[in-house]
């Protein structure tokens, strides 16, 4: 049936079996039957209605297609249902649908497409998912596109550049330079991908390589503006490093020569310190890449361990004062009732006797865990660990701090002296001794 028959059919449905109707009655029916058919695809088109008589009142069926819902309502259709999807942890497999597996098939099937068909399939596919900003999708597309070596050296690159560009938006920024490498090695001219070479060194604050990206992309136009601004920034940003490395080196060799002229001095009086349990710089090697001041990291790292490792300590480190005498942070436990004290500044010249006077001393007032007041400096036993843990070596008060520690018995253990201080003649003395025996 042609529009002109089906119009007239309509026309004499319309006037209802009247024979009379004149030529202008039967061409405004015509228009308005019009006016209907337009309001009726508005209407399916989501448009006001031109009868409504609300503001912004529509007709849209509630199922229709909107930019919110077209992805979901295209996924609802067995031909658009992804064959794959993407979640925060990669790639998956989506369930089986048998019509996208065979679409999938024609189009990917290395029986029914040769290799450079199939790597334009891959890179259509992969800059779809980009577009919808889908990267690892977009990645793994590329890559198969890269993987089945197609003979077109210009796909080959755009394949690479697109990879790069999907790396990069995932902040992978050494991948991107490995394929944007590639793409260069197989096109030197290739603007775009020595750009998003130049972007990602930037982004990984490697001015050397920015630098070296920067001046490839000037080879090509001397008066690039782009390149001339990244090398420019580069330049700055490079001697901003410098200095900052040159500060570290002047530091490190300082403090390497301040802990071995310390060392000199507590060897001299033969003091014996705990080496440390693993010698070496714990750094990875991404996080220094100066080679000499790696090796004065490794080698200040390897002599023994002066940093108090007990909570109150820390800070505290063994120093030389003005008058050239060593000072230790210095520990004392108590172990009948699980207290620790700590000196912070004991000189190796003054006796035991000098710095417990202030806490224990008459006139002092009793420590709070001491509720029976036992613990006076007359009725003080002190002692230390053998280096060999067997035995507990009693310590005289009116000894000096120096003389003890340089005993062949004694050990410093994280660059802080410890002494176990207990009541003369006390049962817990007598049991503690017990341990050792």
């Amino acid at each position: 049936m042609s529009e002109s028959d089906w119009k007239e059919k309509i026309i004499q449905e319309r006037l209802g079996g009247k024979k009379d109707w004149t030529d202008s009655e039967r061409l405004e029916l015509s228009h308005q039957l019009d006016r209907e058919l337009e309001e009726k695809f508005d209407q399916l088109l989501g448009k006001p209605s031109s009868d409504s008589s609300k503001v912004g009142e529509t007709s849209r069926p509630k199922d229709a297609w909107t930019e919110e819902n077209w992805k979901e309502k295209m996924a609802e259709h067995p031909i658009f249902t992804p064959y794959t999807g993407e979640t925060k942890d990669g790639v998956v497999q989506a369930p089986d649908n048998a019509l996208t597996d065979g679409l999938a098939q024609l189009k990917f099937s290395p029986d029914h497409n040769s290799p450079d068909e199939l790597a334009r399939n891959y890179k259509e596919d992969g800059i779809h998912h980009f577009k919808y900003k889908k990267y690892r999708l977009a990645v793994a597309s590329f890559s198969e596109g890269l993987r089945v070596k197609c003979t077109d050296s210009e796909l080959l690159t755009q394949l690479l550049n697109n990879r790069a560009a999907a790396y990069f938006r995932l902040g992978n920024y050494r991948s991107a330079i490995r394929d944007c490498e590639q793409a260069v090695a197989l096109k030197p001219d290739y603007r775009k991908a020595i750009h998003r070479a130049a972007e990602s060194a930037d982004r990984l604050g490697q001015w050397e390589e920015l630098l070296k990206w920067a001046d490839r992309g000037l080879l090509l136009n001397p008066t690039d503006e782009v390149f001339v601004e990244l090398r420019r920034a580069a330049l700055e940003e490079k001697n901003k490093s410098d200095r900052i490395t040159r500060k570290r080196h002047i530091e490190e060799h300082q403090k390497l020569l301040a802990m071995k002229q310390l060392l000199s001095e507590i060897e001299k009086r033969g003091v014996k310190l705990e080496e440390r349990q693993e010698a070496g710089s714990t750094r990875k090697d991404d996080d220094c890449e100066d080679e000499e001041l790696r090796r004065v990291e490794i080698e200040i790292a390897s002599l023994p361990n002066l940093e108090p490792c007990h909570p109150s300590a820390v800070g505290s480190k063994v120093h030389q004062n003005k008058a050239g005498d060593l000072v230790w942070p210095v520990l004392l436990v108590y172990p009948e009732y699980h207290q620790t004290d700590f000196i912070q500044h004991f000189n190796e010249k003054h006796s035991f006797s000098d710095q417990l006077e202030v806490v224990f001393g008459e006139g002092s007032p009793p420590a709070p865990w001491d509720k029976q007041r036992q613990y006076s400096l007359s009725r003080l036993a002190i002692f230390f660990e053998h280096r060999d843990g067997t035995s507990l070596v009693p310590v005289h008060l009116s000894s000096a701090l120096g003389e003890v520690l340089a005993d062949e018995r004694f050990l410093v253990r994280g660059g802080t002296p410890s002494f176990i201080i207990m009541v003369t003649e006390s049962k817990f003395l007598k049991s503690f001794q017990a341990k050792y025996k």
